[in-house]
C-alpha cells in the first residue's frame, strides 16, 4: 500500500468514518483482494489462490465483527459510498479483546484446513509477542482496494486514527510483513520496535507510533 496526502485535493479525499455491523461481509471483501498478496498471508493461507481468498474474506469478516461487537472500531474510507478501504483498530482501553471473541478471526483459518491453523497459530502467536509493555492502542488492519491504490484513502484511515488517538497522546501499535510499507508508516511517526520470523520464513517488523507530537 503506498499513498499521498499530496496527490488529491481535499475535495477528493475519500470519506471516512465508522463501518455498520451490516457491512462487514463488504469490507471483507475489499480486505481480502487487499492482502491477497501480502507476505503474511501467504505465510498462512493455502497456496492455491481461490483457497486463499475463501480463508481471507472469511477471516477478514470475523475480526471486524470481533472488533465492532468487543471494544474495537472498524472505519471506513469511501468514495461514492463505495469502500475503498478498511482500518480495523482498537483503542488502549478496548486491546485486548476478551480470549472468548478469537474464534471470531480462527474460524476463517480452521476451515482452511490443518496446516494454515498450524501456521495461523503459530503466526498469532508471534503477533501476540510483539506487541509493547504499556498501555497503547492497535491498528489491527488497514487495507486498501488495489483497484484504489494511491487514491490517499490509506492516509485518510491513518491520519483518522491518530486524530482519535489525541494527535500523539497515546502509542499507536501496528504489524506488517511487507518491507514496503516500512517507509509509508515512517511518515506518520511509526518506528520499527521488533521483528520476528512468521511461518515460512517471512519476516514479520512491530511498529510503534510512541506518544508525543510527530516530529
Amino acid at each position: 500500500m503506498h499513498v499521498s496526502a499530496d496527490e488529491l485535493s481535499s475535495r477528493d479525499k475519500p470519506r471516512v468514518g465508522a463501518l455498520g455491523a451490516e457491512r462487514t461481509r463488504e469490507a471483507a471483501l475489499v480486505l481480502a483482494e487487499a492482502f491477497m498478496t501480502d507476505p503474511g498471508w501467504r505465510a498462512i493461507a493455502p497456496r492455491r489462490d481461490s483457497a486463499a481468498r475463501r480463508m481471507l474474506r472469511r477471516y477478514f469478516r470475523g475480526a471486524a465483527t470481533r472488533a465492532i461487537r468487543y471494544g474495537g472500531r472498524v472505519e471506513a474510507a469511501t468514495r461514492d459510498g463505495v469502500l475503498v478501504g478498511i482500518a480495523i483498530g482498537y483503542d488502549a482501553d478496548g486491546w485486548p479483546p476478551p480470549a472468548r471473541s478469537f474464534p471470531h478471526e480462527a474460524w476463517g483459518v480452521i476451515l482452511a484446513g490443518p496446516g494454515p491453523t498450524w501456521r495461523g497459530l503459530v503466526g498469532d502467536s508471534k503477533l501476540e509477542a510483539a506487541h509493547p509493555a504499556g498501555r497503547h492502542a492497535f491498528l489491527h488492519t488497514l487495507g486498501i482496494d488495489p483497484a484504489h491504490q494511491r487514491s490517499g484513502a490509506g492516509t485518510a484511515l491513518i491520519e483518522s486514527l491518530i486524530a482519535r488517538h489525541g494527535d500523539g497522546e497515546t502509542p499507536i501499535h501496528l504489524t506488517t510483513a511487507n518491507p514496503e510499507n516500512l517507509p509509508y508508516y515512517r511518515r506518520f511517526g511509526f518506528e520499527v520496535i521488533g521483528k520476528a520470523t512468521l511461518p515460512r520464513g517471512v519476516p514479520l517488523w512491530s511498529l510503534l507510533r510512541p506518544a508525543g507530537p510527530l516530529g
